[in-house]
């Protein structure tokens, strides 16, 4: 019987004895258990599983607002296709956002320029990755 507990007890809490060692790993990992707007905690502080783009989104549904935004998406993705990583579907999400403004969807379009800069956000990590570990990809 104490096996056995200690079985169901090993399976049980494995999942939390896995612990993030950095802060990315922290957020991705409680971000795939349980999607934006949980709050989880990492070494004694509290942070959410949003993306800093979601936040940026979180402001009045307006024409105003959500052309900044989109204008802020536009040129980080012009950035991130100066260097070659820009994302193939984020054009056609800005321009789904532009669509959004014109119908009146403000809410709709602040979401997808959030959706949009966050690809721009991560294709320049991307390329930060590449230059820094180009020599990987070299054959021996």
């Amino acid at each position: 019987m104490k096996k056995l507990i200690a079985m169901i007890a090993t399976v049980v809490l494995l999942p939390t004895a896995a612990i993030a060692e950095t802060f990315d790993e922290a957020f991705e990992m409680n971000r795939a258990m349980h999607g934006k707007g949980y709050t989880f905690t990492w070494s004694g502080q509290q942070y959410s599983t949003d993306h800093l783009e979601e936040v940026e989104a979180r402001v009045d549904a307006t024409k105003a607002n959500a052309e900044s935004l989109i204008a802020k998406a536009k040129a980080q993705n012009a950035e991130v296709a100066k260097v070659g990583f820009e994302w193939k579907l984020t054009k056609g999400i800005l321009k789904d956002a532009e669509a959004a403004v014109e119908s009146g969807d403000y809410r709709k379009a602040l979401n997808l320029a959030a959706q949009a800069k966050y690809h721009a956000r991560i294709g320049l990590q991307q390329h930060a990755y590449a230059e820094k570990n180009w020599h990987l990809s070299v054959p021996q």
